[in-house]
């Protein structure tokens, strides 16, 4: 398995966990009615604030502990961090990935607005879109490893 091939594995398991830690608190949240004043939005963004280092920390730390362990596991001394052609295309896909989901939550939360939606669902919708985004570029990149092309 390829170095970068492993960094987007890491990356999934992040996303997955982040994701999965969003859906839980937002319904906590929701639950104990944190959304039902003027303040939703701003508790969303403080929610949302807290994401960005939470996922760069546990990228960084699942990185380096699944690559240990990587390792330990197969006796590879040294992982290549050459890049080459192939992976510089399977990174476009990937991006391309982002934005496709990215544009087309932000096109659902327009409409939504536009049909009378609150603006915390809307920034949900966006939110959303650009974690399904994030995840599919990286199982794209990880298919295009995988495939080989």
């Amino acid at each position: 398995m390829a170095y970068q091939d492993r960094n987007t594995v890491v990356s999934i398991l992040v996303n997955l966990a982040v994701s999965a830690f969003v859906i839980l608190r937002l319904l906590e949240m929701n639950a104990s009615g944190l959304f039902d004043g003027p303040d939703a939005v701003n508790n969303w963004a403080r929610l949302v604030i807290w994401l960005i280092p939470l996922g760069v920390v546990g990228t960084i730390i699942g990185t380096v502990l699944f690559n240990i362990g990587f390792a330990i596991i197969t006796n590879e001394s040294k992982p290549s961090f050459v890049v080459d052609e192939r992976d510089k295309l399977f990174e476009r896909r990937g991006s391309l990935a982002i934005i496709t989901f990215a544009g087309a939550g932000f096109v659902s939360a327009v409409i939504a607005l536009a049909l009378g939606a609150s603006a915390l669902v809307g920034f949900n919708i966006v939110y959303f879109g650009m974690a399904l985004g994030a995840l599919a570029a990286d199982f794209v990149k990880f298919a295009s490893y995988r495939r080989g092309y």
